[in-house]
């Protein structure tokens, strides 16, 4: 397990210090196809952890369904920001979630959040993602390049851009079965990813 905080805070940081990301909520599209999915088949979530979780807008959205919301971010200014909202929130890397103990979430998500981690780095997330979860995990990676924020970094803000069958391949390769819930209509974000453990493989 790998700790990779500073490096990715020194990045980020300095991003939401210019409201990177505040104007959208790029959970919406990964969302609306989980709930479809948990009401036609009586699902219920007690506790869910958002890896990356910013301005908070998914833990607001599950805190209004009654479910117990935890963020974890990189950066120090949207922890506390999401603590003075009332969220129980945690400065850590999706690399090295210690701070939590095994399978205490029902829900992991991570939206726009694995295009942003090295390649090197990816292992150790899904490591960790797998021991923190009990259900279900909600990935969406972007699998496009993102131009923007050329800050400490000689190369653009998507660390890893991989296409969605590579993504498929990763995760399937390290224990997780994939749930079809569908494509997301009518919008460039296509890599919506529900996943189970895949018992079988651990």
């Amino acid at each position: 397990m790998k700790d990779t905080l500073d490096f990715y805070n020194n990045i980020y940081e300095k991003l939401f210090k210019k409201n990177y990301t505040k104007s959208t909520n790029r959970a919406k599209p990964a969302l609306r196809k989980f709930q479809e999915y948990i009401d036609n088949n009586n699902i219920k979530i007690n506790k869910m952890i958002d890896i990356g979780c910013a301005w908070g807008y998914t833990l607001e959205y599950w805190k209004n369904k009654g479910v117990k919301s935890t963020g974890v971010d990189v950066s120090k200014k949207m922890v506390e920001k999401n603590k003075n909202r009332g969220f129980s929130c945690y400065f850590a890397s999706a690399t090295d979630l210690s701070i939590f103990k095994d399978k205490k979430f029902d829900l992991y998500m991570a939206t726009d959040v694995y295009e942003h981690l090295r390649e090197k780095d990816l292992l150790d997330a899904i490591k960790e993602a797998k021991r923190i979860t009990k259900k279900y995990l909600l990935i969406r990676p972007h699998n496009r390049l993102d131009k923007r924020g050329k800050i400490n970094i000689k190369k653009a803000l998507h660390l890893t851009v991989w296409s969605r069958s590579r993504w498929q391949n990763f995760f399937e390769e390290n224990g997780l079965e994939i749930i079809n819930i569908g494509e997301n209509e009518k919008t460039t974000y296509k890599n919506v990813f529900l996943m189970s453990i895949n018992k079988n493989k651990i």
